[in-house]
C-alpha cells in the first residue's frame, strides 16, 4: 500500500504492530488519514478481514466519512461495517445479544422527550407533585446514575433524606417501567451493553474474539463506560488503536474523562505511544503561542506542534472600553480583511458563552455585515430571549394576542392549552383584546372554571401593573421586574437544570442589551427598544459572494478550522470562566479550550479583551486573561491600553489589597455566579492521576428549593463505572 503521502511519523503509527498503540495527535496533524489509513492498510497489509475490525467514533457524520475514506482507499466497498458511533455500536450487540439480558431484540429505544413523558406517568402512579420534583431534574439525575453505573438499588442506599429517597424511588419505577415497555433510553445503550459483557462471559469472548482490530477516534472525549467497553471488546487479541488529543479534552462536563487518555498505559499494558507533532494547518507564531500556553497543564502526555511553513503574523492582542466596542473593533477587522482583498467569510469569532453573541449580532447588523451563528441559535431567537420579549411586546401593546398566548403558561400557571383557546374564542366572539375579556366581570365563567378564570386574571393583572409602572420605569429596570415577578430563574431551573445556567445567562444579557439601549438612547422608550430588538432579530440581510461572518462558541468549533480567527472577551471570569477559577482541573480545561480557540486559525488571531463589561446591567471592571501572560510577548502586537492579572490575587487587583470586590446587581432570583450553578460531575479524580469517582448524591434543595441533580456537590466513594475503568 502506497504511504509516501505520509510523513515519518505518521507512517509510524499506521504500521503499528499489534497491540494497544496510542496516538497522540496535535491539532492539524492528521489524525483522521492515520486513522482511515490505518483501517486501510489493516485490509490491505495484514489482510484483516471487514468484519472483524470495529471503529468507534463520536458522530455519525464522522462514521461516515471514514467509511467512505477507506472506500476510496481500498476500493470494492471494503470498508468494515462496523464503524460508528459508542451508541449505535450498543444497539447492534444488543438487537444481537441482549435476550441474555431478557431484552428482546425488537426493544424500543426512548429519545428525552419519551423519557421525560414516562417519568411523568411515574410520578403521577407514585403520587408525587411534579412540581415539587421536576421532571426535568428527574431526567437528568437518572442520566447520570446511569452514567456512574449506580443502580435504582444503589441509589436508595446512597439516598440522604426524604427527597433522595423519593428522587431514587423514581428512578426504580422509571427502570421498571422501560423493561415493561421492552424499551432502553440513550443511556442503557451504552451501560446495557457493559452489563452484557459483564455478566456473561460466553458473549464477551465470541465478539472479543470477532473484532480482532478496535480503533477509537477522539479518545479523550471517552467516558468511563466507554472505556470498559473498549476493554472488553478488545480483551481477546489486545489490538486497540486509540487516536485522540488530551490538550483538546474540553467535555468533562458531559462526561469525557481524560484520564482515560492520560492513563492509557495503565489501562493498556505494553502501548506504544507515537506522536504527531507536525501541523498543516497554522503559522508557526500560531502554534509557539499555543504551545507555550498549554504548556502551563500539568496533566497532559506533552507534545510540541511545529510546522514547515513561517513563522507568519503576530498574533493581535488588543484592549477595547466594552463590549460593544468590541463589537465595532470585529465590524472594523471584518471590513479590513475585504479590504486587504480578502473574503468576509474568512473571518470567524470565537466566544466562550452563547450569551457574548448579543453585542456582536447588533453590531454587524447595524454595520450590514451577513453572519451565522453556528451550531446556536441567534440570540434573539432564543427561547427564552423570546418569552422576555414577549411580556414586553404584550405590555407594550395590549392587543397582542400571539405574545399573550406565548407566555400565558410560561412559567406555568396551570392554564392549559383547551382553556387559552376558550379564551380566544370569547375575547374574539366579544371583539375584545384577550385582556379585555378576562377583566370583564362573569364573561370567562360561562365557559371555564374558577380557579382558571383567577389565574388568567392573575397574568393579566401583572401585565397591567407593568403597563401602570411603563411611563416611570425605564426600560432596563421594567425588563428586571418582569424577570423578578414572574420567577423566570426558577422556571429555567425547573424546565431544564443542564441549560438552566446558560440560558439565564442569555437573560441578563439581554438585561444587558435593555441598559445599552437605555445609554445610546438616552432614556428610549418600551417601543423605540422593541422596535431595535425587531430590526436586529430580522433575518432578511443581503448575503452576497463576500460570505457572511461566522460566530460559534469554542466548544463548536472543535475540529473546524478557519483563515482568520477572531477570539472575544479574552478575560478573567470569561476566559477562564468565573465558574472554573477555583478548580485547578476545571482551569485546565479552560486553558485546553483557549488552546483549542488559537488552533482553529490557519493564518491570523486576533484576541479581544475589554476594560468594562455590563453584567446585569451594571458596568464592571474587566482584568484580561491570564492566558494572555502566557504567551510569549515577542509572538504578538498589542494595542490599547493593556492591563495585567495580578496572580493570583484577581480581587487584590481589581479592588485593592484589603477590599471585597461589590456584589453585581443582577436578575431578580438569579444565581450570584455561575459557580453556583448545578455542573456535570466531573467523572476522574485529576489531581491523583486515578480514575476515581468523586460521585454526587442528591442534596435536599438547590438555592431555589427545587431538588437539585446530583453532580450539585461532592459526596463519597466512587462509582462502579469509574472503579472498574480503572481496575
Amino acid at each position: 500500500m502506497d504511504l509516501d503521502n505520509l510523513n515519518e511519523r505518521q507512517r509510524e503509527a499506521v504500521t503499528a504492530p499489534d497491540g494497544p498503540v496510542l496516538v497522540v495527535a496535535g491539532a492539524g496533524s492528521g489524525k483522521t488519514r492515520v486513522l482511515t489509513t490505518r483501517i486501510a492498510w489493516l485490509l490491505e497489509e495484514r489482510r484483516a478481514d471487514p468484519w472483524s475490525v470495529l471503529a468507534f467514533t463520536f458522530t455519525n457524520k464522522a462514521a461516515r466519512e471514514m467509511r467512505e475514506r477507506v472506500d476510496a482507499l481500498v476500493g470494492g466497498s471494503r470498508a468494515p461495517s462496523w464503524v460508528g458511533t459508542f451508541h449505535a455500536t450498543g444497539v447492534r450487540i444488543l438487537r444481537r445479544e441482549g435476550a441474555a439480558l431478557g431484552l428482546d431484540p425488537s426493544f424500543s429505544i426512548y429519545d428525552t422527550d419519551d423519557s421525560t413523558r414516562l417519568l411523568k406517568k411515574v410520578l403521577g402512579d407514585l403520587g408525587l407533585d411534579p412540581k415539587q420534583y421536576a421532571p426535568q431534574q428527574l431526567r437528568a439525575a437518572v442520566s447520570r446514575w446511569k452514567n456512574e453505573d449506580v443502580s435504582p438499588a444503589q441509589a436508595a442506599r446512597d439516598a440522604a433524606d426524604f427527597r433522595e429517597e423519593k428522587a431514587a424511588a423514581v428512578y426504580a419505577a422509571y427502570e421498571k417501567g422501560l423493561r415493561a415497555s421492552n424499551a432502553c433510553d440513550f443511556d442503557d445503550l451504552i451501560l446495557r451493553t457493559v452489563h452484557l459483557l459483564e455478566e456473561h462471559e460466553g458473549v464477551r469472548l465470541r465478539l472479543a474474539d470477532r473484532f480482532r482490530h478496535v480503533l477509537v477516534d477522539e479518545f479523550q472525549d471517552t467516558n468511563p463506560l466507554q472505556l470498559i467497553l473498549v476493554r472488553a471488546l478488545s480483551s481477546v487479541h489486545g489490538n486497540v488503536f486509540a487516536v485522540g488529543d488530551d490538550d483538546q479534552s474540553i467535555y468533562s462536563w458531559r462526561g469525557a474523562c481524560i484520564e482515560n487518555m492520560l492513563d492509557f498505559e495503565q489501562h493498556f499494558g505494553g502501548a506504544a505511544i507515537v506522536r504527531l507533532e507536525q501541523n498543516y494547518r497554522s503559522t508557526g507564531n500560531i502554534l509557539a503561542a499555543a504551545n507555550a500556553v498549554i504548556a502551563h497543564n500539568v496533566r497532559r502526555k506533552g507534545k510540541n506542534l511545529w510546522t514547515l511553513d513561517g513563522p507568519g503574523a503576530p498574533l493581535g492582542i488588543e484592549t477595547v472600553g466594552d463590549e460593544e466596542d468590541e463589537a465595532d473593533r470585529i465590524v472594523d477587522l471584518v471590513r479590513a480583511q475585504v479590504a486587504g482583498g480578502g473574503n468576509r467569510g474568512d473571518v470567524t469569532v470565537l466566544y466562550r458563552t452563547n450569551a457574548q453573541s448579543r453585542a456582536l449580532e447588533d453590531a454587524l447588523r447595524r454595520a450590514t455585515v451577513p453572519y451565522q451563528i453556528v451550531g446556536a441559535t441567534a440570540f434573539y431567537e432564543r427561547r427564552e430571549v423570546r418569552d422576555v420579549l414577549a411580556y414586553l411586546k404584550l405590555v407594550n401593546n395590549p392587543r397582542d394576542a400571539l405574545s399573550a398566548l406565548r407566555v400565558l403558561n410560561v412559567p406555568k400557571r396551570r392554564i392549559g392549552e383547551a382553556s387559552a383557546a376558550r379564551l380566544v374564542e370569547i375575547a374574539e366572539g366579544e371583539g375584545l383584546s384577550l385582556g379585555e375579556a378576562a377583566a370583564r366581570p362573569g364573561l370567562l365563567e360561562a365557559s371555564l372554571n374558577a380557579p382558571t378564570c383567577e389565574r388568567i386574571r392573575g397574568f393579566f393583572g401583572l401585565v397591567a401593573g407593568w403597563r401602570t409602572a411603563l411611563a416611570e420605569t425605564p426600560v432596563p429596570e421594567l425588563v428586571e421586574r418582569i424577570v423578578e415577578q414572574i420567577d423566570y430563574v426558577r422556571h429555567l431551573e425547573e424546565d431544564d437544570p443542564l441549560s438552566a445556567p446558560a440560558r439565564n445567562e442569555n437573560v441578563a444579557e439581554l438585561i444587558n442589551g435593555a441598559y445599552a439601549f437605555h445609554e445610546q438612547s438616552d432614556g428610549g422608550t418600551l417601543s423605540q427598544f422593541l422596535e431595535q430588538t425587531a430590526l436586529v432579530a430580522d433575518a432578511d440581510t443581503a448575503r452576497d459572494d463576500q460570505g457572511v461572518v461566522r460566530l460559534m462558541t469554542v466548544h463548536a468549533a472543535k475540529g473546524l478550522e478557519f483563515p482568520v480567527v477572531v477570539i472575544s472577551g479574552v478575560e478573567e471570569n470569561l476566559m477562564p470562566h468565573a465558574s472554573n477559577l477555583d478548580d485547578e482541573a476545571a482551569l485546565e480545561e479552560e486553558r485546553r479550550l483557549f488552546y483549542v480557540a488559537l488552533t482553529r486559525a490557519r493564518q491570523r488571531v486576533h484576541l479581544l479583551h475589554a476594560r468594562m463589561r455590563r453584567r446585569y446591567g451594571q458596568r464592571e471592571l474587566c482584568a484580561p486573561s491570564r492566558f494572555l501572560d502566557e504567551i510569549p510577548p515577542e509572538l504578538t502586537a498589542r494595542s490599547g491600553e493593556s492591563l495585567h492579572v495580578v496572580q493570583p490575587s484577581l480581587s487584590t487587583f481589581l479592588w485593592g489589597k484589603d477590599a471585597a470586590p461589590p456584589a453585581p446587581r443582577r436578575a431578580a432570583g438569579a444565581n450570584p455566579s455561575p459557580a453556583s450553578a448545578p455542573r456535570a460531575r466531573r467523572a476522574c479524580a485529576r489531581s491523583t492521576g486515578t480514575t476515581t469517582s468523586a460521585r454526587r448524591t442528591w442534596p435536599s434543595t438547590s438555592a431555589s428549593g427545587w431538588p437539585t441533580p446530583p453532580w450539585a456537590r461532592a459526596s463519597s466513594p466512587g462509582s462502579r463505572a469509574t472503579a472498574r475503568a480503572s481496575s
